[in-house]
């Protein structure tokens, strides 16, 4: 006597196919771990600014990250807003600089220092660039 296996139709094949496949994406998709921060181009700004050498694209790189993660309330990573008031430094905006670096400060506590430091070294700048364009005093009265 022969026990007879059943066979599963055609049909039935495509359906367990289908689950099997539907739990497998769904398994895949439950392990990709979000990220918390919007890093957009932050990392290739970083790299084209210190590996290629490419000032230009990294900027642009760099302010749309922020201006893409900020448009679309997504958070902004560690460093960007440092990075770019960094960069609005170098380019003489002092100002800028700074309100970048508040938010820097506002956003990661843990930077609190390092950025209070930034904050204190630009103002010292902008004092001694002001202090330069003075016109001097003539001390003792003597006439030029």
């Amino acid at each position: 006597m022969e026990i007879r296996q059943p066979r599963l139709t055609a049909t039935a094949r495509q359906a367990f196919f289908n689950c099997f496949m539907s739990v497998l994406a769904c398994m895949m998709v439950g392990c990709a771990t979000p990220s918390i921060y919007y890093w957009g181009n932050f990392e290739d700004s970083l790299h084209n600014r210190y590996i290629t050498q490419d000032q230009a694209q990294a900027d642009v790189y760099l302010f749309e990250t922020i201006r893409t993660a900020e448009q679309q309330n997504l958070r902004v990573p560690p460093g960007a807003y440092a990075d770019y008031g960094f960069l609005l430094f170098k380019r003489g905006d002092r100002e800028g600089a700074i309100a970048y670096f508040e938010k820097e400060k506002r956003l990661f506590p843990e930077s609190s220092a390092f950025m209070t430091k930034l904050i204190e070294r630009v103002k010292q700048k902008d004092a001694e660039t002001k202090e330069k364009g003075k016109p001097q005093d003539n001390a003792g009265g003597a006439q030029p």
